[in-house]
């Protein structure tokens, strides 16, 4: 079974560490929004506040290197 990981381009950073399904990913972003409902901002690396629905989230393959990492 093919897993993924969710990188989040707007902080060029794994939007979460684990492992998923496509399904659970597509899920995984469909509900990013909500947990920023009652704060009503997401707060960037760089100290922006912006609407959760805005963090720009992308689907990658397990085996792809979106920051670098161990390069």
């Amino acid at each position: 079974m093919k897993h993924f990981l969710v990188f989040n381009r707007t902080d060029g950073i794994l939007a979460n560490p684990r492992l998923m399904t496509l399904e659970e990913a597509e899920v995984f972003i469909r509900d990013f929004p909500k947990r920023y409902q009652q704060q009503g901002y997401y707060l960037t690396a760089s100290r922006q506040r912006i609407p959760a629905e805005a963090v720009d989230l992308e689907i990658v393959d397990e085996e792809m290197n979106p920051v670098g990492f161990g390069e």
